[in-house]
């Protein structure tokens, strides 16, 4: 036999009146390992549950070591279990999903779901989105739970219980059974794995962060095209650093938190950092930075540096009088104030002249 055959767990589930495939339980598919010995069938598993060691999951295990071909396999079940394990797919579904909300000038209040049943969705606004979920991941019935924003974001992705579907799914469900087998069996597209793993040190909680969490989404689907799956990382996973094979840090860098710690530990693994320690330490410091552009003899606004009021002495250049002045005017209206808790009232500062139009 090498047609089509529907495996349910109980025969109420789907009859055979409702469909003109051979339908059979999935207890009596176990236990009868040669019940097709004679022919290669293509098996639709609609058991109630794909959990692991349940019916629905060992009827596809063994259909695997029969050679029978299968849909969900094992490995769409385990996939399927934690949002963690399917992660991956996450850029080109919401990418997907947003293209086809943009298409259809489609701006959602709150969170919705969409049902998608054999690559096919009730919403013909997400037809590509369906066919594209599918092909990631093949199981008869899948509810997307997508967050309403700017961006639509898949919050959830999970099988449904055919026993469960309610409202005229059910229907649904047996029509998109029906269009899917009458087509030729096409396995899933090869998904490559990516070459290297680049982490993305981000604070969620930054209000001027360098970059928002948009762009890193942004950047993983663009990176995933190129092989590099992202990673965000949070400052709680500095142990983790070395198990990546680059480090991008995108949240405001000092010498003095986390954020250098984190690049100091990849440059000690020998990883790409964005920021690199050495730079930190240079480009934070904008004294070295005057010095260095100076020795360098690059263009910069005309620009003084204090250690303290007492720099600026009676006397001098228009510029000190200048400098002067705007300090006055600045204490009168209490703009200036020593800053609160300072030990050190010696502190660095760069103030560039107020011809430059630089305060």
């Amino acid at each position: 036999m090498t047609g089509w055959v529907i495996l349910v767990d109980q025969p109420k589930d789907l009859p055979n009146a409702d469909t003109p495939h051979k339908v059979i339980t999935t207890s009596e598919y176990l236990a009868r390992p040669r019940l097709f010995d004679m022919g290669r069938p293509k098996l639709v598993n609609l058991a109630r549950s794909y959990a692991y060691q349940s019916k629905g999951y060992y009827a596809s295990l063994l259909a695997e070591a029969r050679g029978h071909r299968v849909v969900p396999t094992v490995e769409t079940m385990l996939e399927l279990r934690e949002a963690k394990l399917y992660e991956h797919a996450l850029p080109k579904l919401e990418d997907e999903l947003n293209r086809c909300a943009r298409r259809a000038d489609f701006q959602p209040e709150g969170e919705f779901k969409l049902l998608v049943c054999f690559g096919i969705t009730r919403d013909p606004r997400f037809e590509s989105f369906a066919r594209m979920l599918f092909d990631w991941f093949r199981c008869p019935a899948l509810e997307v739970n997508v967050e309403a924003g700017t961006w639509l974001s898949i919050d959830r992705i999970r099988p449904r219980n055919i026993t469960r579907l309610a409202n005229g799914e059910a229907l649904f469900l047996r029509e998109a059974l029906h269009q899917h087998t009458k087509r030729e069996w096409r396995d899933p597209k090869a998904r490559t794995v990516p070459k290297y793993d680049l982490a993305v040190l981000y604070d969620p909680n930054e209000k001027m962060a360098p970059s928002s969490p948009d762009s890193i989404k942004h950047m993983a689907r663009i990176a995933e095209r190129l092989s590099v799956d992202v990673e965000p990382v949070t400052r709680r996973q500095l142990a983790e650093v070395g198990e990546y094979d680059g480090l991008f840090i995108r949240e405001t860098t000092s010498i003095d938190n986390h954020t250098y710690r984190f690049a100091r530990r990849a440059w000690q693994e020998g990883m790409p950092v964005i920021d690199d320690p050495i730079s930190m330490i240079r480009c934070t410091n904008k004294v070295f930075l005057m010095e260095l552009l100076g020795q360098n003899q690059v263009a910069t606004p005309p620009t003084v540096m204090l250690a303290d009021v007492g720099d600026l002495e009676p006397g001098g250049d228009a510029a000190d009088r200048d400098a002067r002045r705007r300090r006055r005017s600045a204490e009168s209206d209490g703009r200036a104030r020593p800053a609160a808790g300072c030990k050190n009232s010696r502190r660095l500062v760069l103030a560039r002249h107020p011809q430059s139009g630089y305060a």
